[in-house]
């Protein structure tokens, strides 16, 4: 016997979400440096060739039957179970608290923490070293090319300083 079909309309919110950002974030960047208009113009057509590849895969499964969009009477079809309500809870907390403490501990110490403990919320405990090797990837990346190279002025924590102070 086939399975249910999944209800992907919780899916939906976060890719709406973001699509409105991409909008409202490359009408908003008329009166920056051109390197900002740059940047913000590649990360917009990243995110919206995410949404797009989304897109696509959701309406190939619902062809198929193994995805649905619905509204559902119960709002545990709506939101997903409580797993996932809660994992998305604890994503929401981790987002928050990354904004809340990026000034004290820098761009690129917060950065590496928020990866890796996302992955790990999302995948499992067994990933950690793939979730270090990709949280320290990204990091050291967006510390080279942001702060090294292209001189943003994200918060520097005690890494940044340290860094600025002793190697660079």
């Amino acid at each position: 016997p086939n399975p249910e079909p999944r209800n992907i309309l919780p899916d939906c919110i976060i890719p709406a979400l973001a699509a409105c950002f991409a909008i409202y974030y490359l009408t908003t960047i008329t009166e920056v440096p051109w390197i900002s208009q740059a940047s913000a113009v590649i990360v917009s057509a990243l995110l919206l060739l995410s949404i797009i590849a989304f897109i696509i895969r959701s309406v190939s499964r619902i062809r198929r039957g193994q995805e649905t969009l619905r509204f559902s009477t119960t709002g545990e079809n709506l939101l997903g179970d409580p797993v996932t309500i809660a994992r998305r809870i604890v994503l929401l907390a981790l987002t928050i608290t990354y904004v809340w403490i990026i000034d004290s501990w820098g761009f690129t110490v917060t950065t590496f923490c928020f990866i890796f403990l996302g992955i790990l919320l999302l995948s499992s405990l067994s990933n950690w070293k793939k979730a270090f090797l990709v949280s320290f990837s990204c990091s050291f990346i967006g510390y080279i090319v942001f702060i090294y190279f292209f001189k943003t002025r994200f918060p520097a924590g005690p890494l940044e300083i340290w860094l600025k102070t002793n190697l660079l």
